[in-house]
């Protein structure tokens, strides 16, 4: 059995993946909080944690994701709480120079003790940087895997070139001094499943996430083995991790019904302003709230485990054995459910190997 990689999604948003309207025992993030979860997942053997990067939220009467933690400073401190897990914070790629970029990071490899390593997110959701004046013209949609690829050829000039100089169309830097270096070789993730992303995920990327909730496992391996075949065209690796929200219970219709609660009590107003956002992106043209079953709009798209432990810990392990790299977990209630899934789910997955 091939060995999975076990990630946190970290509940720095309000919410997080769910639009359930009934309130959360959290659902506004803090530090502590976020703190008191990837501790539970260092002591439970997770392998990484990865915080995401949010500038508006959805509203509605629980103010999805209207709550949140900047990423990079949020796992700036959890780096100094932590001493095994790989960390990565997000970065929307319009809202900070690349060279700023590159020094934080490089600040907090040095706090982590060389556990650290960058998402990077191209960014498709136009109100969240037109408020701020951040948003030139909405051809980026069609060109923003080429501001991509200039973001990450500073950054990888900065961090391993004595004096760096990148002329590009996008960003300029001459004869440019970073020190220290990095550790090591920060390792970079991404997402994007479109033919643009999968090829800069290829040249770039050492990790990417793939899949939708309508995606089952053959699905997901085959994503996976698409963009493993892209990377050797570059003479690269390149693993794949699915970001998944898990409802395990005791029984299979326990889980069923647990999700079909949070289906029935749904905040359909956050879920209507998160619909209406996706309409900007050329990308998404033809996903619409009428057209979009209920299951994915409640669960925001996202790969859904919904099962008894036995079954959520057979759809982990059935992913490793068809390549999948890892796994990265939301969960509707952090403090009960992932406590849970490490005493009953981790027990029964093969494809967990923990390194303590």
């Amino acid at each position: 059995m091939n060995k999975l990689d076990f990630g946190l999604f970290l509940p720095n948003t309000s919410g997080i993946t769910v639009f359930g309207a009934e309130p959360f025992p959290q659902n506004v993030p803090t530090f502590a909080y976020n703190k008191s979860v990837l501790q539970t997942a260092e002591a439970g053997g997770f392998d990484f944690a990865l915080s995401q990067v949010k500038w508006r939220g959805f509203g509605g009467e629980t103010h999805h994701w209207n709550y949140s933690l900047e990423a990079f400073s949020l796992v700036s401190a959890l780096a100094a709480c932590t001493s095994r897990m790989q960390l990565y914070a997000s970065v929307a790629i319009r809202t900070v120079h690349p060279a700023v970029i590159a020094k934080m990071a490089t600040t907090i490899d040095d706090i982590s003790g060389g556990r650290f390593g960058v998402n990077i997110v191209s960014g498709w959701n136009k109100v969240e940087y037109d408020q701020f004046g951040l948003w030139d013209e909405d051809a980026y949609y069609n060109y923003r895997y080429k501001y991509a690829e200039e973001y990450m050829g500073v950054l990888n000039a900065l961090w391993s070139e004595e004096s760096a100089t990148y002329q590009g169309k996008f960003f300029h830097v001459k004869d440019a001094e970073m020190l220290p270096k990095p550790s090591r070789r920060l390792p970079i993730v991404c997402a994007g499943q479109s033919d643009e992303a999968i090829e800069f995920i290829s040249k770039y990327a050492d990790y990417a996430f793939v899949g939708r909730m309508k995606d089952d496992v053959d699905a997901l391996a085959s994503l996976s083995d698409k963009i493993k075949e892209a990377a050797g065209e570059h003479g690269r690796e390149v693993g794949s991790l699915v970001l998944m929200t898990v409802i395990a219970e005791d029984t299979d219709e326990a889980a069923i019904a647990k999700r079909d609660a949070f289906i029935a009590n749904a905040d359909d107003a956050a879920i209507r302003g998160w619909m209406g956002f996706q309409v900007n992106d050329t990308h998404k043209q033809g996903i619409t709230y009428d057209s979009t079953p209920t299951l994915q709009k409640v669960f925001m798209g996202l790969h859904l485990v919904c099962g008894s432990y036995e079954t959520v810990a057979a759809h982990m392990d059935a992913l490793a054995e068809r390549g999948v790299k890892g796994v990265c977990l939301s969960f509707p209630d952090y403090m009960a459910d992932l406590p849970r899934f490490i005493a009953k789910v981790l027990p029964h997955c093969k494809s967990y190997q923990p390194v303590h």
